[in-house]
């Protein structure tokens, strides 16, 4: 039971993520227009790194457990949030 409530504890945290990757986008869009210039960018800058290492050891360690073959597709569903919240967020600045 408690692994089970553990493990979906992190798409809690991945729909947070997701929550406050579209704020800071939509605001870094119309952060010119509003008169901020480049805040919203040295706002986040600090918070990128721990955001990509953790869902960079989340992607690795639920695929461990895919090629061990336990509860496949909880852990297929995994890497596809963490690689996907990874791509925006890397996007996001690249962009």
């Amino acid at each position: 039971m408690w692994k089970y409530s553990f493990e979906q504890q992190h798409f809690f945290v991945y729909f947070a993520l997701l929550v406050f990757w579209a704020l800071v986008h939509v605001f870094s869009r119309n952060a010119f227009g509003l008169g901020w210039g480049f805040f919203p960018f040295v706002i986040t800058l600090p918070f990128i790194p721990f955001i990509l290492v953790w869902l960079g050891v989340q992607f690795s360690r639920h695929l461990k457990h895919y090629q061990e073959g336990i509860c496949r597709s909880l852990h297929v569903f995994h890497c596809f949030c963490t690689a996907t919240l990874f791509s925006l967020f890397v996007f996001h600045f690249v962009y």
